[in-house]
């Protein structure tokens, strides 16, 4: 009885090795297969897939040699590196996106957010006052607002948050209950349609609105990201034609753009001031009405 115990349980340690995979081998095979995709970040992003199919942080994936996938594990990794290998971005497969030292929940339903925005935000936090009322226009997944909110050592008379989906405020709602702030407004609006703005009110705007043009669209990489955040007509400046008309009368406007918009922009907008991102183009507009 003994002897026939002890061979069940050596068939089922059989039974259950066969069943796992090294993680350091379908770790290589898969930076391998993002790399010769054209995937940059191949190393990166197959670790942060690893690591968070094992629920596990990056350093630990990093720290052993010896990882091991069970089967179902091994076919969630292969799944969601077919994903990447689609372009999908790595924020929608994780989740989650960092940005100004904080995390944010994205979905499919919202940008992910880039650094180059960390700019605007920066730009925000030096301009703010206690008379500020500080509006999110086109808010996201919040990472903007709740990222000047948190880093602020000045807090502004109000702050609004401005969607036209109730799908990507809910998760910019998620966001802000994440980060403790309980302060916001949320507001769903076609830009200002919804909103009424007072006089003699100090408004400090950030836009980061829809400003990809038709020859941008075409461009793989933002395929997956969905269309209404991004496109924004031909020539990428049609929201803002429409701001133009809706803004109050005393306010600072932050925009993102494209560097090749420059001068259109400028044309729009003639009291306008741009800075640079780090890799020295044109990025951020400032407009004071």
């Amino acid at each position: 009885m003994k002897s026939r115990m002890r061979s069940n349980n050596i068939l089922t340690r059989l039974a259950s090795l066969k069943l796992r995979r090294s993680g350091r081998t379908a770790l290589k095979n898969a930076a391998l297969k993002l790399s010769t995709s054209g995937i940059d970040s191949a190393w990166l992003d197959a670790e942060l897939i690893l690591a968070f199919i094992l629920k596990k942080p990056r350093a630990e994936i990093l720290a052993h040699d010896n990882i091991e996938l069970t089967q179902s594990q091994s076919k969630r990794f292969n799944s969601l590196i077919k994903q990447r290998l689609n372009l999908t971005p790595l924020a929608y497969i994780l989740g989650y996106k960092e940005f100004y030292g904080l995390s944010f929940r994205v979905t499919k339903d919202t940008l992910v957010p880039r650094p180059e925005s960390e700019l605007l935000v920066g730009t925000a936090l030096s301009l703010i006052t206690k008379n500020t009322t500080l509006i999110d226009l086109g808010t996201g997944s919040g990472c903007l607002l709740i990222s000047v909110l948190k880093n602020s050592k000045i807090k502004p008379k109000k702050s609004i948050a401005i969607d036209i989906s109730s799908k990507t405020l809910s998760i910019a709602r998620e966001n802000a209950k994440k980060h403790t702030l309980n302060n916001i407004i949320f507001k769903k609006s076609n830009l200002f349609s919804n909103l009424r703005l007072a006089k003699n009110e100090q408004y400090l705007i950030m836009a980061n609105l829809p400003y990809v043009s038709a020859k941008l669209m075409l461009e793989k990489s933002i395929q997956k990201e969905p269309r209404k955040a991004l496109y924004g007509g031909k020539d990428g400046l049609d929201y803002y034609r429409k701001l133009k008309n809706q803004l109050p009368e005393a306010c600072i406007v932050l925009c993102e753009i494209n560097p090749d918009q420059k001068v259109a922009f400028n044309a729009l907008f003639p009291r306008t001031v741009f800075k640079k991102d780090l890799s020295g183009r044109t990025r951020l507009a400032i407009v004071q009405k």
